[in-house]
């Protein structure tokens, strides 16, 4: 164990100890309204692109960004996940289709505006909504019924015709949250793909996958992993790094012995 971590069991002052080891380290100051950095700077530019050049990516910049979320923070650095870059154009369409078909079966078996209120079809529909929805209670929020309609509609896409598509696979015995460490690895990808130039979109109906023991083969997709997101990776259309508004959320900030209320 390090010094400084001794220090810290000990209740030892760690600025003591690093003297005493013959290191320093130092602090760095930033003044109150300081400009953004250029981590923070692509963190605030980085979008959700859906729309790609037809250009492919070079393949070192695929490796690059995965480099980044190799090194990703995990709980106990259990490192739960493996990945899987697809760039064959028939292979991401096979995907596309079967999640297309998946999105079909789903919008027929829980869209039950779609028949006549008081009618054997809806009322049948109605419950195989309910249940899916104690089963898969995050995929009957509106959003993604919507997308899942819009999908099965031809509407949308659902891998945005990206050149490339990197699947992030989770190990389910991961200590803690596994899926909290596949966010923070997507999110050093994403952001490292911000940071080269390059457009990425979260993809979670890529989890249909799962569903398919030939597309599990094919990927190399074996217990105990599963699929867990999707990223898709491209040249973006236009300039999508404008500002967009977000919701401001209250701030509970402790200090002082007091509590305020910050926005």
């Amino acid at each position: 164990m390090a010094q400084a971590s001794v220090a810290a069991l000990r209740n030892e002052d760690p600025e003591e100890v690093e003297k005493e080891a013959g290191r320093s380290s130092t602090i760095t100051v930033v003044p109150e309204g300081a400009a953004w950095n250029g981590v923070e700077q692509t963190m605030l530019k980085r979008r959700s692109i859906r729309k790609y050049k037809k250009a492919q990516v070079p393949g070192h910049l695929i490796r690059r960004m995965l480099e980044m979320g190799r090194f990703a923070p995990s709980q106990g650095n259990c490192q739960p996940w493996k990945f899987v870059v697809i760039r064959d154009a028939d292979m991401i369409q096979g995907i596309e289709d079967f999640c297309v078909g998946t999105c079909k079966k789903l919008s027929r078996g829980i869209d039950y505006y779609t028949y006549p209120a008081g009618s054997f079809k809806y009322f049948i529909t109605r419950a195989k909504a309910k249940l899916f929805n104690r089963l898969q209670p995050n995929m009957m929020h509106p959003v993604p019924v919507s997308g899942i309609t819009a999908i099965a509609e031809g509407r949308f896409a659902v891998f945005h015709k990206a050149p490339t598509v990197i699947l992030l696979l989770m190990d389910k015995r991961g200590i803690g949250v596994p899926a909290i460490d596949i966010g923070i690895c997507g999110t050093n990808i994403v952001l490292a793909a911000q940071s080269l130039g390059l457009g990425t979109c979260w993809i979670g109906f890529s989890k249909f996958l799962n569903q398919s023991p030939e597309w599990c083969a094919r990927l190399g997709v074996e217990e105990p992993y599963e699929i867990a997101e999707a990223i898709t990776v491209g040249y973006p259309v236009g300039d999508p790094t404008h500002l967009i508004a977000r919701e401001t959320h209250e701030i509970g900030w402790f200090e002082g012995g007091k509590k305020e209320i910050l926005y």
